[in-house]
Order: C-alpha cells, then structure tokens, then sequence
C-alpha cells in the first residue's frame, strides 16, 4: 500500500489512529511493516495492512510464520508473546467464526483458482452499481469495495477516477486484488472483517456487491459499515433477490447443502457441467436470437465467467435471498436517508441510501 493512505485506516477495534513501522518498501510502496497503538498491532505483510481481530487475526498470525521469523528483532516483546501465543491456541471452533472461515476460504478458492479477468468487466460493475451511481460519480472520491475478491470492481472504481479505491476482504483472496490492481496508483487492499472495518469516517462512496447474502449475520455486518462513511457519504449494496427467485431457492440451495461438502478441487470439475450448459444455452439464444430468456443475463460473458459463478453458487455456506422492503429497512435502521432501492431481472436487488 502507498504511503500516503495509511492515514486513511484506524484501529478496528477502537476507531483510534495508528503509527506505521516500516520494515521493508518499495519507493512508495510499503511491503512490510506494522501498524500500532499503545492497544492493538496489524502487520504489513506483502503490501497488503492486516486488520483482522481476535480469532481470525490467530488464525492469519499462524499462517503467517515467515513475516514474523523475518522481522522477529524488530517486534516488541508484547507482540513476540501474542503471536507465540496465538500458534499455540489458535482453533476456529465458534460456529459463527467457523462460518466466516469457510466462506473465506470458498472464495479465496474461487478467486485464485479459477476466475479470469474478462472484458466485460466494466459493464458488470455498473450493473450493479445501477442505476443509482454511474461512473462520472467515482470521479475524485474515496471508495471502498466491501468483499473485493480479485478486486476485478476496485479496478474499474480506480478507472473512473477517484482519489483512492479502498478494497478489504476477509480471505486471501486479497492476494489476487493485490497483484490485479498493483499497477494502479490510486488503489489500496487491505485484508479486513465486514464486522469490524478499518475506516471511521472517511469514505464518500462504500459499496458491497454479492457478499451480505453469505455472512452468518448479514444485517449486523450492513450495519456495522455504516461508520465508515463521512457526512454525505452513500452506501449501495447488491444482495440477491427473494422475489421471483424460485430457480435459487429450491434448486441451488438443495444443491449447496451436498456441494459444499465436496472437495474444493472436485466440485471446481463438476462445476464444467453448469457451466457448459448455460454457456451453449446463451449461444442457442443469441444464434436465434431468443430474448429474456433463463440465464440471458450471461449472454455476453465469457465460459470462464460462468465457470466462476456455478463455484459461486455451489461451494459457498450459506447464501440469504431478501425482499427489497427488507433490505430498505436495514438502511432505515442506521438512520440512512434519500432510500432507493432497485430490483434487477435478474434476480438481485441493488440498494443505496446517504449519510446525512
């Protein structure tokens, strides 16, 4: 991460700021380092600020062994103690902890393994963001993509223009958004929990696309987001959609219940059969030239990208489907104004609301 946005970040726990200890950069770049207070300690690893908490920062502290045999002489004794400590403890057994971890790990698969930077890209990104933010919207603020993934969407936010892309994810799939949008100066990844967000404050725009649905409490993570916004700031969700939806409910969902419990390798096979289905239906389609047809949202992606989302859709723990009324009452919880809400064709709902 660059230098200058460091100051962006705060203590996840107590929204307090934090000093930077640099051990290793690159020009501008810092590639390792530790952020502290006299509180709470994050390392640098990789370029990339790890904000996690309690059992999840255990867990990245155990398998992170090379940073902390590397850099040993320069941590303090306190810290030395809390990850030997952390090695010895360290077991993801809480039911809600264990969810998270799973739902990390699925996508960390998806991203590293299997997804593959398409053209059409860009178009995807403002589907969703529609029709509430265009890309003219971007220009000059600070954003941050909540659940970035490869942070194939932080990408096209920077593209528009903004001062700086924020995108944070629980797994390592932040790994991947890191070496996609390295090349881009205005672009920061930061390995964080929807739970406890590392921003008190400073965001204009903060969106979440496709990733409440799977949380083990998806209203208390959309709530929890809420301070990261400054006065005016707008917050914008896609979650998948109840209504109309029945294909999702009572076809992947049974199918979920078996799929996730098969090998990740295995089920990324088995995911070809979906795939090459929807992909020779779309070609049916547009050969004679059927519209609004089931899955026709996929018409102009490529086989890679249908590849991607059976994964999705089979390998994930958990996915909830709302009704728009639902989700613009989350907003209305955190005290969010001008509520708009829009539900696509395709079955999702995208939501936005503004922090006055």
């Amino acid at each position: 991460m660059k230098i200058k946005y460091f100051d962006y970040l705060v203590d996840p726990i107590d929204n307090k700021k934090l000093s930077l200890k640099i051990f290793a950069k690159n020009s501008d770049e810092v590639v390792d380092g530790i952020l502290l207070n006299k509180n709470n300690w994050y390392p640098v690893i990789g370029g990339i600020p790890r904000m996690l908490t309690g059992k999840l920062k255990k867990e990245l502290l155990c398998r992170k062994v090379k940073f902390f045999k590397k850099y040993k002489i320069k941590l303090n004794k306190s810290i030395s103690i809390e990850w030997k400590e952390a090695i010895k403890e360290m077991s993801v057994s809480n039911s809600f902890d264990l969810h998270q971890q799973k739902t990390a790990d699925s996508f960390a698969y998806e991203w590293k393994n299997i997804y593959q930077e398409n053209t059409y890209e860009k178009n995807n990104f403002y589907h969703f963001l529609s029709p509430f933010i265009k890309e003219a919207d971007l220009k000059n603020k600070v954003t941050v993509d909540i659940g970035c993934g490869s942070g194939r969407f932080t990408k096209w936010a920077a593209r528009a223009g903004t001062m700086v892309s924020f995108g944070t994810d629980l797994g390592d799939s932040v790994e991947v958004a890191y070496q996609m949008t390295k090349e881009l100066r205005n672009v920061a990844i930061v390995q964080a929990d929807i739970y406890s967000m590392p921003f008190n404050k400073t965001i204009d725009i903060a969106y979440s696309i496709g990733v409440l649905h799977h949380l083990p409490q998806p209203k208390q993570g959309f709530l929890s987001l809420i301070k990261v916004l400054k006065a005016k700031g707008k917050m914008l969700i896609w979650v998948y959609s109840r209504r109309h939806n029945n294909r999702a409910l009572y076809l992947y969902e049974p199918m979920r219940v078996v799929c996730r419990l098969i090998p990740k390798p295995v089920l990324f096979k088995l995911c070809y059969i979906p795939a090459v289905i929807v992909h020779s239906w779309n070609i049916f389609c547009k050969v004679f030239k059927l519209k609004n047809m089931p899955f026709g949202y996929y018409e102009n992606f490529s086989f890679n990208m249908k590849l991607n989302d059976s994964f999705d859709v089979l390998a994930t723990p958990k996915s909830n489907y709302y009704y728009s009324e639902e989700i613009e009452r989350w907003f209305g919880d955190c005290k969010l104004k001008k509520i708009k809400s829009f539900e696509h064709p395709e079955a999702g709902i995208t939501c936005v609301g503004i922090n006055e």
